[in-house]
C-alpha cells in the first residue's frame, strides 16, 4: 500500500514539474536567416551609391562599405570631362545572426574572342564572400545605345554637380535607370575556385562597347567597370 502511495506522489511531482516547466519556458522565436540575409543585403542596395569612395588603394585595402573608384577624362560634344569608374567594393552588414560581407575587385580586363569568333571583353574580378557557400549571381553588360549621346548626358550631371559622376553607381546614373540610353544584355560569365591559394575569381565576358558590367546578387545590383588601359 505504501509503494501504491509513494508512486502516486512521484507522479504528482513529475506532472507538476512539466507542468511548471510548460508554463515558464520562453517561447523561442525561429530564426530566418533567409529574411535576414535579404535585408543585410537590400540594406547595401539602397545605400550603395552614397557609400564613402576612394582612388586610394591603401583607403581601400583598410575600409568597408566603401568603393573603388578610378577617375578617367572623356570627351563630349568637344569637351573634355572626369568620370569616376567603379571597379572594387568592400561590403560589410550584418543581421542578428548572420554576417553578410562582400568583397568584388576588377584586377584586369582584357579583348578576347568567344566561340563563333565574336569580340568581347574579359572582365577579372576578385570575389570573396562570408557565406559558407558562393552567392547565386547574374551578371550583365551595359551596352550604350549611343555611346556620345550617353557621355552627353553624362556631362549635363558634370556640371550641375560640379563632380565626376561615378558611371553605374550614382543616383539617376545607376544601373536600370540609365534613361533610355543603355541596354542590359546577359554576359557569359564563370566562377573559378583556387584551391591552392583559396580565391575565387569572377571571369565575365561582355561586349567590347560595354560601359560596364552589373554582378547582381538579389536584390544588390553593383556595377563594375575596366580600368583604363
Amino acid at each position: 500500500m505504501w509503494s501504491a502511495a509513494y508512486g502516486l506522489i512521484a507522479l504528482a511531482v513529475v506532472a507538476f514539474v512539466v507542468h511548471y516547466a510548460v508554463l515558464h519556458t520562453p517561447d523561442l522565436a525561429p530564426v530566418n536567416l533567409a529574411d535576414q540575409l535579404y535585408h543585410a543585403k537590400k540594406w547595401l542596395a539602397d545605400n550603395l551609391s552614397s557609400l564613402p569612395r576612394t582612388d586610394r588603394r591603401m583607403h581601400f585595402a583598410v575600409g568597408n562599405n566603401i568603393v573603388k573608384v578610378m577617375v578617367v577624362n572623356v570627351a563630349a560634344s568637344g569637351r573634355s570631362f572626369p568620370v569616376q569608374l567603379p571597379t572594387g567594393y568592400k561590403l560589410v552588414k550584418s543581421g542578428s545572426n548572420l554576417l553578410y560581407e562582400l568583397y568584388l575587385n576588377v584586377t584586369s580586363c582584357k579583348p578576347i574572342a568567344l566561340h563563333g569568333g565574336a569580340a568581347a571583353t574579359l572582365y577579372e574580378i576578385e570575389l570573396r564572400h562570408s557565406l559558407s557557400q558562393l552567392p547565386w549571381l547574374e551578371v550583365y553588360a551595359a551596352v550604350p545605345r549611343n555611346l556620345t549621346q550617353y557621355y552627353s548626358w553624362l556631362y549635363g550631371y558634370y556640371t550641375a554637380w560640379g563632380r565626376p559622376p561615378a558611371v553605374g553607381l550614382d543616383p539617376r546614373v545607376g544601373a536600370d535607370v540609365d534613361a533610355g540610353l543603355v541596354d542590359y544584355v546577359k554576359a557569359e560569365w564563370a566562377l573559378v575556385y583556387n584551391a591552392t591559394s583559396g580565391a575565387t575569381m569572377l571571369y565575365a565576358a561582355a561586349p567590347p562597347s560595354a560601359l560596364y558590367i552589373v554582378v547582381v546578387d538579389y536584390p544588390l545590383k553593383i556595377p563594375l567597370a575596366c580600368p583604363p588601359r
